[in-house]
C-alpha cells in the first residue's frame, strides 16, 4: 500500500470570486485523492506574505502550535498540530546539520490556510506538521537546499502515512514583496490598502513584469520526474524570469523531495496568479 501522497497546489483557487476553469476543478480531484488516502499525518510546506514572521523571518521552520488568520477571506481557528512530533523533526533536522528554527505558536495566513481547507475540509480535520519556508522576504533558500529539507523530512517519517503538501503560486509577482523586509506589523486592513496602493502605483508606471510561460513549463517538468539536475538552473534570475511570486515554489520542491516521486501536473493555467494543481503517490 502507498504510503505517501504528495499535493502541491496554488492557494487562492476556491476564493470567491477566483475564476472557475481547469485549476478550481483540479482542486475537487486533489481533494477526493486525499479522501481516499487518509493520511494519519499531513506535513504542510507553506510559505507567508509577511504577516506572521516579522521581526524574524526564518529560513525553515517548524511550527508546533498554529492557528488561522482568516486573511482574504480564509479559515479561523487552531491546526491540530502534533507538536511533540514537530519537536522530534526538529532535532532531527538540526542532527542533519539544517539550521531550522522552532516557531512554538505561529498565526499563519492564507498560505496555509486556503489549501489546508481546500484539501482536507478543515484545517483542523487531520493532524497537521505546518513547515515554514521563507518565500516572501529575501534573501531565500536556493532550490536545492528546499530539495534537501524535503528529502531529509521524507525520511524521517518514512513509516508513516503521510500526505505532503506544497501551497504556492507558480510565476507570478506582486509588487509590494519588490520593497525590503522592514518588520513592521500592519493591521490587515492597512496591509490590503497598501497592497493596493502599491499595484496600482506598479500599473501608472509601468513596472509590471512580463512573465514568461517557459518558466513554469520548465519548473513543472521538473516536479514530474526524481532527478535533481533542473534545481540549479530553475533559480537563475527567478524574479526576471518568473516575478518574486515565483519563488512560493521553494514549498512545492520542498514537499516533491519528501514524496520522492514525480507529480503529475492535474491543472495548469498561465496568468498572473500562477495557478497550478499537481499530485503524486508512493
Amino acid at each position: 500500500m502507498k504510503n505517501r501522497l504528495t499535493v502541491c497546489a496554488s492557494h487562492l483557487i476556491t476564493l470567491p470570486g477566483a475564476p472557475d476553469g481547469p485549476v478550481r476543478a483540479a482542486i475537487a480531484d486533489a481533494r477526493e485523492a486525499v479522501r481516499a488516502f487518509d493520511p494519519e499525518l499531513v506535513v504542510f510546506f507553506g510559505t507567508d506574505h509577511r504577516r506572521a514572521f516579522r521581526s524574524v523571518v526564518p529560513t525553515f521552520a517548524v511550527v508546533l502550535s498554529a492557528t488561522a488568520q482568516g486573511d482574504v477571506a480564509g479559515p479561523v481557528g487552531s491546526y491540530d498540530v502534533p507538536s511533540d512530533l514537530g519537536r522530534e523533526l526538529v532535532a532531527g533536522l538540526v542532527a542533519s546539520e539544517f539550521d531550522v528554527a522552532t516557531a512554538y505558536e505561529a498565526a499563519l495566513d492564507h498560505a496555509f490556510g486556503h489549501t489546508a481547507r481546500d484539501l482536507l475540509g478543515s484545517i483542523s480535520a487531520k493532524p497537521v506538521l505546518p513547515v515554514f519556508v521563507n518565500c516572501a522576504s529575501p534573501p531565500h533558500a536556493t532550490f536545492r537546499r528546499a530539495a534537501s529539507l524535503g528529502r531529509r523530512v521524507g525520511e524521517f517519517f518514512a513509516d508513516r502515512r503521510v500526505l505532503y503538501v506544497g501551497s504556492g503560486g507558480l510565476a507570478h509577482d506582486l509588487p509590494g514583496f519588490r520593497e525590503p523586509e522592514t518588520g513592521v506589523v500592519l493591521s490587515e486592513q492597512e496591509r490590503q490598502a497598501w497592497i493596493k496602493d502599491v499595484n496600482e502605483r506598479a500599473r501608472r508606471e509601468g513596472t509590471v513584469r512580463e512573465l514568461v510561460r517557459s518558466w513554469d513549463e520548465a519548473f513543472l517538468a521538473g516536479i514530474a520526474g526524481t532527478s535533481w539536475e533542473w534545481l540549479d538552473p530553475i533559480g537563475v534570475d527567478l524574479v526576471e524570469r518568473a516575478g518574486n511570486g515565483a519563488a512560493e515554489c521553494l514549498t512545492w520542491t520542498a514537499a516533491w523531495a519528501a514524496g520522492g516521486a514525480g507529480l503529475e501536473v492535474l491543472a495548469h493555467e498561465f496568468d498572473t496568479s500562477g495557478r497550478a494543481v499537481a499530485v503524486s503517490a508512493r
